[in-house]
């Protein structure tokens, strides 16, 4: 069957299009081998703006419809550092996803940044475990139910810090107890806490449990992942393995995601500074500093030389490369030269539509057998426009 006609042909791009996003790669089993295999671009892009698609679907609150639903998200958090470029893609995508509410599109709700990781956390509770937070100092696996029987390690200056982020105006006294009183912006509000990928997924519930602990007031704290490997895990000894991860998560390098480590000792000492120079110059809002300071231990701090001044993103230019291809991905996308594949977990009629808008032919449930033979062998069927795709390269 020939598929290299116009309606495929318009949807090919070349890896230099897309230095950053052309480097995606993924784990298959070779010979009884894992190996690493780069996926070709433009189900790459495919693979990007569905679950960008869908993830907006979950924050909206249309995931098994057309319309907004009650269950919309009134705010979101993105955990850095590796959820940060998601916030970009949602961002950029939203007019093209976001559901109607009202006859209008639905609105974006605000976003935060928070940087908990799974590592830090184990230790806090008195859990010693490796870099990567997934083992433990005897070499069994770290685990969140693990997490659980030791939280009554934690303090409220443990769950200050993240409240305090969500104080309007920042915080007026660094007195945990204090800050554990005071409303937050998040009171009586739906949460969505989002994580880029699961692995073993400590990460994702510790950060469900602090929010819930650090801000009993909101309504509703819900934790989801952006990517979903096209591929099942693989098992390695007793472990499963992802398949792919998204091309900027290097968890090896702070380069990549716009924003640095934790550092709490930039943070006092800007405070520090600040709150010198308020005691004769009013114009410093010194209640913003101080909350960063008071919660550096979640809060992340700028990319910074080796002298401590600020990275530019001229200067770390992974960040600025990727922020650039997903952009361009974007416009790909809105320009109609992305082909998209509707999430699985949207509604038949939703998928239905997208697909059918771009041309693209299904075959619905009344033809008959031989109709829907030939939809099948026909250039324009969904699924041999995909592999077409995919061969694309």
């Amino acid at each position: 069957m020939n598929t290299k006609n116009e309606l495929i042909n318009k949807y090919f791009h070349s890896e230099e299009e897309f230095p950053v996003l052309s480097r995606q790669t993924h784990f298959v089993i070779k010979n009884g081998k894992i190996v690493s295999e780069k996926i070709g671009i433009n189900e790459n892009l495919m693979h990007y703006v569905q679950d960008t698609a869908l993830l907006i679907s979950k924050i909206d609150g249309s995931l098994t419809g057309s319309d907004t639903a009650e269950d919309a998200f009134d705010h979101i958090v993105y955990l850095d550092k590796s959820a940060r470029p998601v916030s970009w893609l949602v961002n950029m995508l939203w007019p093209c996803f976001a559901a109607d509410k009202g006859g209008k599109k639905a609105k974006r709700p605000h976003h935060t940044y928070v940087n908990i990781d799974r590592s830090p956390w184990f230790r806090k509770v008195g859990i010693d475990v490796s870099n990567d937070g997934r083992q433990k100092s005897n070499g069994e696996l770290a685990t969140y139910s693990e997490f659980i029987s030791h939280k009554d390690k934690l303090t409220n200056r443990h769950l200050a810090a993240i409240r305090s982020l969500f104080i309007a105006g920042g915080i007026e006294s660094e007195d945990p107890d204090e800050i554990m009183k005071t409303p937050t912006i998040l009171d009586g509000k739906r949460l969505l806490i989002v994580d880029e990928v699961s692995r073993t997924g400590a990460t994702l519930h510790i950060a469900e449990f602090l929010f819930k602990a650090a801000i009993p007031e909101a309504s509703h704290i819900e934790g989801t992942y952006f990517w979903h490997p096209a591929e099942p895990m693989i098992k390695v000894g007793s472990e499963y393995v992802l398949t792919s991860l998204p091309v900027w998560y290097d968890p090896d390098t702070s380069f990549g995601r716009g924003i640095g480590e934790l550092n709490e000792a930039y943070y006092q000492q800007r405070y520090e500074y600040y709150l010198e120079l308020s005691k004769t110059d009013n114009r410093y809002d010194i209640r913003k500093i101080r909350t960063q300071a008071f919660a550096a231990s979640v809060y992340s701090a700028p990319l910074l030389q080796a002298d401590g001044s600020v990275m530019s993103l001229e200067e770390e230019k992974f960040s600025r490369n990727l922020a650039t291809d997903l952009r361009n991905l974007a416009a790909a996308y809105k320009n109609g030269t992305v082909f998209f594949t509707p999430p699985s977990e949207w509604d038949y009629d939703r998928c239905y539509n997208e697909v059918t808008r771009q041309g693209a032919l299904l075959i619905p449930d009344d033809v008959t057998p031989k109709e829907a033979d030939k939809i099948r062998q026909s250039n324009r069927f969904y699924l041999n426009i995909i592999n077409a795709i995919k061969e694309l390269g």
